[in-house]
């Protein structure tokens, strides 16, 4: 007797979302963090790297985010093996479809505010799905190529989302103008990631589906 598969509840559908999102949120947002307090000392010359700033203190503070709680780098191998396979696939496939619809309503709605924001958005989605379906099926077939691309496609996930939560944002705002909502900001600040940041996804996809060799392969380089 054929033993009759049950849809998901809505309670188990959003805990998988959460469980698919959370190695993403906690691994970019805490790397985006150390990139930030490194570029505060920066800011600083060379007086950013004495105490009398603070700036170091804040650069020594935000390093150790990336490393409490499981360091972004296992963070990374756990949404590659334990958090895309979630229900066979579904519960990715089923986000990436709602971030490709918040790029189509960026699209329809024409604003010029926008700039090249829904274009850039699109071209991250797309190689979101295409590496997302890459290493769905190297875990069945080379879990090491999966393993190698998986710090390049949680920064490739995490650009493609952000973008696309940043936009919906822009849209939000849109539509509540008039009733104190910063419309104009918050397009600008969507408008900043996706040309300027959501442009890597397309090198990071080429990482993930392309460059596993010569990660793998890199012990003759250390011998």
């Amino acid at each position: 007797m054929k033993r009759r598969v049950r849809p998901p509840t809505n309670a188990q559908a959003a805990h998988e979302r959460a469980s698919l999102l959370t190695p993403v949120a906690k691994a970019f947002s805490t790397d985006i963090g150390n990139e930030v307090a490194s570029l505060g000392v920066q800011v600083h010359g060379g007086m950013g790297y004495i105490e009398e700033t603070g700036a170091a203190q804040h650069y020594r503070d935000a390093r150790i985010a990336a490393i409490y709680e499981g360091t972004n780098g296992i963070q990374a191998i756990d949404l590659v093996t334990r958090k895309l396979p979630l229900a066979g696939g579904a519960t990715v496939t089923a986000y990436i479809g709602e971030i490709k619809r918040t790029v189509a309503a960026v699209n329809a709605s024409n604003d010029a505010a926008f700039g090249w924001t829904g274009v850039r958005l699109q071209d991250a989605v797309d190689a979101l799905e295409r590496a997302t379906h890459w290493l769905l099926g190297s875990q069945r077939n080379d879990l090491d190529a999966a393993l190698a691309g998986a710090t390049p496609y949680l920064r490739l996930f995490a650009l493609a989302a952000g973008g696309a939560l940043l936009a919906e944002e822009a849209l939000a705002a849109m539509r509540l103008a008039g009733n104190g909502a910063d419309a104009v900001g918050r397009t600008a600040i969507a408008r900043f990631f996706a040309e300027n940041l959501a442009v890597q996804a397309a090198s990071l996809e080429r990482t993930v589906v392309e460059a596993a060799d010569s990660v793998t392969d890199a012990d003759a380089a250390l011998a």
